[in-house]
C-alpha cells in the first residue's frame, strides 16, 4: 500500500468520526442561542427602541411627535480555534494499517474537542454574566439596568436571588413581570416557554419543581395537588455552567433564559472546516480542523439568573 493511497484510505475515517463527534450529543446552545454566519472579523450590534404606548392629544393639534432611542452599542471580534494532529509513516512502512484505523478515536476526539469549545464558549457567556459588563454599562445580571441611554433615572432588575427552589422560583416570576420591560418602558410578552437552565447538582430540585404533581414540596400534605410549575419551563442541565473541573462555573447558580429575545448571540466566522496531507520531510500525515466564532450577549432582556446564593 503507497501512502497516498493509505491517506486516501483513513481520510474517510477521519472526516467521519470527526464530523459524528462534533454532531453529537446535540450543541445545547443551539437552543438558548441566535446563531449568525458572518465572515466579518468584528460583529457590531445596536438596538433602537420603538414609539411608545400612544399618548390621548388634542383635537387640531400636533402633539403626539416622538423619536426613536438608538440603544447601546457594541462589538464581537471572532477568534480562531484549531486542533491538528499527525501519524508517523512508521506505521505504514510496518503494516500497521489496521492500527491506524483503530487510531480513529482521535479524530473522534478532535470533533468532540470542537463541540466542547463552541458549549464551554457559549456557555460560558451564562457564567460571566454575574460579573462581566454588558453594553449598559453594568454587570448582565444586575439590579440596575437603565431603562435606555436617554432614561436612565429608571432601572429594571434582572438579578434573582437565593437557591432553586419552590418559593425563589415563584418569586422570580414575579420579579419578572415587574422588570422585563423594553427600552420605551413598554412590557415584554413572550408566548414561550423559558429555558430553565441549571448544573448537574440542581437537577433532583429541578425535576421536583417541574413535576407534573406538587409532591415535591414537604410542606404540602395533599400529594396529588397540581405543581403550579408543570409545563411552564423547559429543562436544562448543562455541565458547562457548573462547578466541574475546567468549567468555572456555578453547581448553585440558575437561569431562566427566553431564546425568542435573541440577546444572546453566536456569530460563526468560519464553520468547522478541515485538511489533511503528507508531509515527506517529517514523514507524517496530518489531519487538521478549524473554525472562527465569537458569542455574547446584546441586552440583558430575556435573560434572569441567581448565583444560587442567599
Amino acid at each position: 500500500m503507497t501512502r497516498l493511497e493509505l491517506l486516501d484510505l483513513f481520510t474517510p475515517i477521519y472526516d467521519e468520526f470527526r464530523v459524528m463527534k462534533f454532531a453529537e450529543p446535540k450543541h445545547q446552545y443551539l437552543k438558548l442561542f441566535d446563531v449568525i454566519d458572518d465572515p466579518t472579523h468584528d460583529w457590531r450590534f445596536n438596538a433602537m427602541s420603538g414609539l411608545g404606548a400612544w399618548e390621548q392629544v388634542d383635537e387640531d393639534s400636533d402633539e403626539g411627535l416622538d423619536h426613536f432611542v438608538i440603544g447601546y452599542e457594541g462589538v464581537f471580534s471572532l477568534a480562531k480555534y484549531r486542533k491538528y494532529f499527525y501519524v508517523s509513516f512508521e506505521v505504514n512502512e510496518q503494516n500497521e494499517y489496521a492500527s491506524l484505523e483503530a487510531k480513529s478515536f482521535k479524530a473522534e476526539a478532535l470533533g468532540a474537542g470542537g463541540r466542547s469549545r463552541c458549549e464551554r464558549s457559549a456557555m460560558g457567556q451564562l457564567i460571566s454574566a454575574f460579573t462581566t459588563a454588558g453594553a449598559d454599562a453594568v454587570s448582565v445580571y444586575n439590579n440596575s439596568h437603565p431603562k435606555n441611554p436617554e432614561e436612565t433615572g429608571t432601572t429594571y432588575d434582572n438579578l434573582l436571588v437565593g437557591p432553586l427552589s419552590h418559593d425563589n422560583l415563584e418569586a422570580a416570576e414575579t420579579q419578572i413581570s415587574y422588570n422585563h420591560f423594553d427600552m420605551d418602558g413598554e412590557p415584554i410578552q413572550l408566548d414561550e416557554k423559558p429555558y430553565l437552565v441549571y448544573a448537574p447538582s440542581n437537577a433532583g430540585v429541578a425535576e421536583r419543581l417541574l413535576s407534573d404533581r406538587a409532591g415535591g414540596r414537604p410542606e404540602i400534605d395533599n400529594r396529588d395537588e397540581i405543581n403550579r410549575f408543570s409545563g411552564k419551563y423547559i429543562p436544562m442541565e448543562s455541565v458547562f455552567i457548573s462547578a466541574a473541573s475546567g468549567m468555572n462555573g456555578s453547581d448553585t447558580a440558575w437561569h431562566i433564559i427566553y431564546p425568542s429575545m435573541k440577546n444572546l448571540k453566536f456569530i460563526w466566522g468560519g464553520r468547522p472546516d478541515s485538511a489533511s496531507w503528507i508531509d515527506h520531510k517529517y514523514q507524517r500525515y496530518y489531519f487538521d480542523s478549524w473554525m472562527w466564532f465569537s458569542s455574547g450577549i446584546i441586552d440583558w432582556r430575556g435573560m434572569f439568573g441567581s448565583t444560587g446564593l442567599l
